[in-house]
């Protein structure tokens, strides 16, 4: 196995927002007669890349296959130094992959092309003109032969990796998975899974979320190609999975059956195109902030996709974002394909959105916008343009737009819910005895406020108890459609702010407010900044407990988050804790 871990956030895609690093993962078998690298690294590491591979023998520095299973224009510098370091006499490597990711690697070969990739070129054809790669296109099913072990592959497509491709060693039942049973934790320490769910099932259920949620409908079937026996799983990202196989695997076939059923009650098309997955990283992070509403995300790349497939989707789901990068001053085809679809259904209830990525001029995306406002569409948020790659605070933006996509799906379902209940003569649900019951719990009102990189964010809280004296420690109850919740990750940073009775009126009034996606959720609120964590301090609080997230347990609509208290300063000795009563425990 090769491996680069880094414990550094290295790039702002949603996936990394946990903020625990990663690892890059590539791997290489051999039997008695041919050697198979499988996989490979991103870019950042293609010296290193080929110096692991030289460290493993000439066997694989040589091997006859180089297997790629997923491949992106970020991993080109690394398979092109793996083929520059071949030996002068070496044969010439079959480099294996699927159909899409073999037209990636055309591209890229291709001169005066967006994607040329100049090391790749160089690496392909060497200096006396000899073809030192060439590429070989697998069915799915196919087999190879390596003499004493064959690896078996099964393509996997979806719409964020169309290309995507499984390798399995049947004579070690080990699984090469690539994207699939990923983590995006820089596991320095050793490259098992030692601990399984207990130390690493918040990773895996956070990549989960991000990446594979909103594709549920599509990983499914594939997680049923993967039944049968295998002793290891070998992923692209994180721990080489060993003690966990059959824990791990359970929990993703419930995570898709979550999703769908999700899903099959109410759903957000996040349809797309993404020339060079800048797009495709912004309908990543609206579908993320779909999803954690408890509303079904469905990700449609719609490149892939027939006019009745996009037609299908648009049917089942109750709204839509619409994105698309900006390509010669226009929309791609598939997306002018798509947006007449939407036209034509005409179903001017649902709400919707636009976003895009470009380079120079950015008129995709205000084509979206104007098409669907003169159809009578009502967007959920403002369209969203980001100039070549997201960043931190654009995904943050993304992720909040998704969120006011899904409430506002969900108002109005709550909306016919109510008319429906009228027309049969139903009288309007009162409040339960076991609901005014849990009501009369209090709690501390505060206001918790925290960070990511350079974005600030705050929430108002009374769901908030002490945990144990000794480390002191504290937990939180957070809603999981709450912009905040994804800034409150294992390690993260907050500030409990305990508001005082007779001077919380202004916080709440603040914070309580309608935000826009990425509005200061502060606005006139006179705060300061701690130095030692960088959250914000209220000055009208009573105290300030500053924290670190140490575990978060999933609790129904809630996460409850445990943190760790560091420090905490007293900012008025005379007053006294402001109490949050309520009537019902059916809302806050």
């Amino acid at each position: 196995m090769v491996s680069f871990a880094t414990r550094a956030r290295r790039t702002f895609e949603v996936e990394y927002g946990a903020r625990r690093g990663t690892t890059e993962n590539a791997y290489a078998t051999r039997g008695e007669k041919d050697a198979c690298l499988i996989d490979c690294v991103d870019g950042r590491h293609a010296e290193g890349y080929a110096r692991e591979i030289e460290g493993l023998g000439a066997w694989a520095r040589d091997a006859a296959y180089h297997a790629v299973l997923h491949v992106s224009p970020r991993r080109l510098d690394a398979l092109a130094a793996a083929i520059a370091n071949r030996s002068e006499g070496a044969a010439c490597v079959e480099v294996l992959c699927s159909n899409p990711g073999a037209q990636l690697i055309q591209q890229a070969l291709k001169p005066n092309s967006p994607l040329t990739n100049e090391a790749l070129c160089a690496a392909w054809k060497g200096t006396d003109g000899k073809l030192r790669a060439r590429l070989r296109v697998v069915r799915n099913g196919e087999r190879l032969d390596l003499g004493g072990r064959t690896l078996r592959f099964t393509l996997a497509p979806t719409p964020r990796w169309p290309d995507l491709i499984f390798a399995r060693d049947e004579k070690s039942q080990t699984l090469f998975t690539s994207k699939f049973f990923s983590a995006h934790v820089g596991t320095m320490e050793g490259y098992g899974d030692e601990g399984g769910l207990e130390t690493f099932g918040e990773d895996w259920r956070f990549y989960f979320d991000c990446l594979l949620a909103p594709m549920a409908r599509q990983v499914s079937p594939l997680l049923e190609k993967l039944t049968g026996v295998a002793k290891t799983i070998c992923p692209a990202h994180g721990p080489v999975v060993a003690s966990s196989v059959t824990e791990l695997y359970r929990e993703y076939v419930e995570w898709c059956k979550m999703q769908t059923s999700a899903g099959d009650n109410l759903s957000v098309a996040v349809i797309y195109a993404s020339a060079y997955g800048n797009t495709g990283a912004m309908a990543q992070a609206i579908a993320r902030g779909v999803a954690k509403t408890g509303v079904g995300a469905e990700m449609f790349n719609c490149e892939l996709a027939s006019p009745i497939e996009v037609e299908e989707v648009l049917k089942r789901s109750a709204g839509f974002a619409l994105g698309a990068p900006t390509l010669g001053g226009t929309l791609p085809t598939p997306v002018q394909t798509a947006l007449g679809a939407i036209v034509k259904e005409g179903d001017l209830e649902k709400p919707c959105g636009s976003f895009g990525s470009f380079g120079w001029s950015g008129e995709a995306v205000a084509m979206i916008d104007k098409r669907l406002t003169d159809a009578g569409f009502k967007s959920a948020f403002e369209p969203l343009r980001c100039k070549f790659k997201p960043t931190a605070e654009t995904l943050q933006l993304c992720e909040e737009s998704g969120t006011d996509l899904a409430q506002a799906v969900r108002k109005i379902e709550r909306r016919k819910q109510v008319l429906e209940r009228k027309s049969v003569g139903q009288a309007a649900d009162g409040v339960s005895d076991t609901a005014a019951a849990v009501g009369r719990i209090v709690g501390s009102l505060c206001a918790v406020t925290t960070k990511n990189e350079d974005t600030q964010s705050a929430m108002l809280a009374s769901w908030v108890s002490q945990a144990s004296f000794n480390p002191p420690a504290l937990t939180v109850a957070v809603a999981k459609e709450r912009a905040v919740e994804s800034f409150l990750m294992t390690g993260g940073k907050f500030n409990l702010n305990v508001l005082k009775s007779g001077g919380e009126k202004d916080v709440m009034k603040a914070l309580l407010k309608p935000f826009a996606p990425g509005e200061n959720r502060f606005g006139a609120l006179d705060v300061d900044i701690s130095e030692t964590n960088g959250c914000a301090v209220v000055k009208q609080a009573l105290a300030c407990v500053e924290c670190t997230v140490t575990k978060r347990m999933e609790a129904g609509d809630h996460w409850v988050v445990l943190a760790e208290v560091e420090r905490g300063t007293l900012l008025d000795a005379e007053g006294v804790t402001s109490i949050h009563h309520r009537k019902t425990g059916s809302s806050y």
